[in-house]
């Protein structure tokens, strides 16, 4: 099973992600990588189904995406948004229930979905006097309570860019979680830190193109790094053995 995308071109106001293709694979969460305003926002609501494409397919273990009816593709494919929709009002629960909208009722799979995540002790408070992060951690939970047998992609969009750094850990482990399951999971990020901890595939776009793709270590390197973003990347040691690619501020 794995996410195909073959010569997708999508086409915005004033922006076009061109004749891409590219193969993300089931059991690995990839990170699709590059400056802002490269695409990766419309890669991704592209591969959900949420952006029609002008010309291309998106097919998800054989399957079309943008074949499958409006009722048939929550249970297969799970969206966080970089800025998820806050509805006037709306409790956390009420929120996380919608993503069992079109599936049968499992209080259970909610329940867990909002303790894996943070916001049980929130389950009453309402979306828009929470923080940021917290509605971030909310809509992840959402996507969470979307599992089901049928379920194969998870995408989230910048999942860090509201959250502290003892949460970002959480949610790493929380994706390497669910891609051990069999899940196609791809993160749309700029932490290059995050993406080091819990990707093990990457993808580089630059002004909608396809720059590379392919295992994260191999993909994600000083020098591609300090070319994609024009500015100087290093390799560091972490005290665990590990390494990773972050910029060398000037």
């Amino acid at each position: 099973m794995s996410l195909v995308l073959e010569h997708l071109q999508v086409r915005l106001d004033r922006f076009t992600l061109g004749e891409l293709s590219v193969h993300l694979p089931a059991g690995q969460v990839t990170a699709v990588l590059g400056p802002n305003g490269c695409g990766k926002s419309t890669l991704l609501r592209a591969a959900v189904g949420v952006q029609a494409p002008r010309s291309g397919a998106v097919r998800l273990a054989g399957e079309d995406v943008h074949g499958l009816a409006a009722a048939e593709r929550p249970a297969r494919i799970a969206f966080v948004a970089q800025r998820p929709a806050v509805p006037p009002g709306m409790q956390v629960e009420a929120s996380v229930r919608l993503g069992r909208l079109r599936l049968p009722r499992h209080d259970a799979v909610v329940m867990e979905a909002m303790r894996q995540v943070g916001v049980l002790e929130l389950a009453q408070a309402r979306l828009d006097a929470l923080s940021e992060g917290q509605r971030h951690r909310a809509a992840m939970a959402r996507a969470l309570a979307q599992r089901n047998p049928m379920l194969r992609l998870i995408a989230v969009d910048e999942p860090t860019a509201s959250l502290d750094p003892g949460w970002c850990g959480e949610l790493a482990g929380r994706l390497r979680g669910l891609a051990s399951e069999g899940l196609v999971v791809v993160a749309a990020t700029h932490d290059l830190a995050f993406a080091a901890a819990c990707c093990s595939h990457a993808v580089l776009l630059r002004a909608g193109r396809l720059v590379t793709s392919g295992p994260f270590d191999a993909v994600v390197t000083p020098e591609a790094m300090t070319e994609l973003f024009g500015q100087p990347f290093e390799r560091l040691a972490c005290p665990d053995g590990r390494t990773v690619v972050a910029p060398r501020w000037r």
